[in-house]
């Protein structure tokens, strides 16, 4: 156990005070401990006195503890990490959604549903299987975008709705009999990039902090994370091609909505810390079938954790050097390897 902690998302899932993660996820956990330098220069530094972990949990609780000598009195108490296990859920894109709207923040994606019953997972199956529009099935809480039921199949000639519902209502039944519910989406197969905003949670509010730009290896539609840029945060918007006006819009309302959300937790002695908002942007299109309009889904998923977009954004920032953030698939040795490497 260490502050880099990538289970974290699935000792959630599991909701258990001792999780024990799989042998590659405790292989990555060694491999990459010392990412935590990057995000906890004020504790190295002694400007904090409490160190920063990937995610808060029950594990994580217990190490620090353990580790460095905090008493449990100034660390989460139980009743904390139920709310931040709560807020986790990936249900929250739902509210994260509905505070945007309410702050005029317009957006063309469609509402995800989150399915708690027999009954609302086969009304949402047929409904959409009746449109012809292919959704996918997502687990409350994720690792890397796993947890993923999809409606479709890849051929040729692009994405081919599957008929046999057997299959996908038997898994999706297991994971609300399982986790209370699972989340039903519109899929957009019309992604352009991947990216998110960052913030920081202190004792009082959330403030923002930047972006990431990444890419995901959707092979499998399982989403994992493949590499991040080493980019200012005027490079990233540059790229994304969306007004600035509109993310700094965005992002304004994040800063106040993550504070409403994240209330309970301030006034404390250890901190939440960093966090992200998973985006994309996607083509969106029109009556006039030859015009593709660029709009962005401004919540795909809330991480109330550390991320990997977080490191490469404090890399750069520490840094001020280009470059891509890579972490390589399991090696022959059975390691894996991580590498910030400059643009050539």
């Amino acid at each position: 156990m260490n502050l880099f902690y990538p289970s974290h998302d699935i000792a959630l899932a599991h909701g258990v005070r001792h999780f024990n993660p799989p042998a590659a996820a405790l292989r990555l956990q060694e491999d990459l401990a010392y990412l935590h330098e990057i995000w906890n220069q004020p504790f190295l530094k002694g400007e904090s006195s409490i160190p920063l972990p990937w995610g808060w949990d029950w594990d994580t609780r217990d190490h620090i503890h353990r580790k460095y000598g905090i008493k449990m009195r100034d660390l989460p108490t139980d009743d904390d990490l139920e709310f931040i296990r709560n807020i986790s859920s990936r249900k929250s894109s739902i509210s994260c959604l509905e505070r945007l709207s309410k702050r005029h923040i317009s957006f063309s994606c469609t509402m995800p549903q989150y399915l708690d019953s027999e009954d609302k997972l086969w009304n949402f199956i047929t409904e959409k299987d009746a449109a012809d529009i292919p959704f996918v099935l997502k687990t409350p809480w994720s690792s890397s975008g796993r947890g993923l039921l999809v409606s479709f199949s890849t051929t040729s000639n692009g994405l081919v709705v599957n008929n046999s519902r057997t299959l996908l209502m038997k898994q999706a039944l297991g994971t609300i009999n399982k986790m209370g519910g699972i989340m039903g989406e519109e899929w957009i197969s019309d992604k352009v990039q991947d990216f998110a905003m960052l913030f920081y949670a202190s004792d009082k509010d959330v403030r923002f902090i930047g972006y990431s730009l990444f890419e995901n290896d959707n092979s499998s539609f399982s989403t994992t994370y493949r590499q991040g840029y080493l980019l200012s945060n005027d490079k990233i918007v540059e790229k994304l091609a969306i007004p600035n006006d509109l993310l700094s819009s965005i992002a304004k309302a994040y800063e106040e909505i993550l504070t409403e959300i994240l209330q309970p937790l301030f006034g404390k002695p250890w901190h939440l810390g960093y966090l992200g908002v998973d985006m994309l942007t996607y083509h969106d299109k029109t009556e006039d079938i030859a015009k593709l309009d660029l709009k962005v889904h401004p919540c795909v998923e809330l991480n109330l954790r550390c991320t990997m977009g977080v490191v490469c954004r404090l890399w750069y920032d520490q840094h001020n050097s280009e470059g891509v953030f890579r972490i390589s698939p399991m090696l022959s040795n059975r390691h894996f390897k991580a590498d910030f490497l400059p643009t050539t």
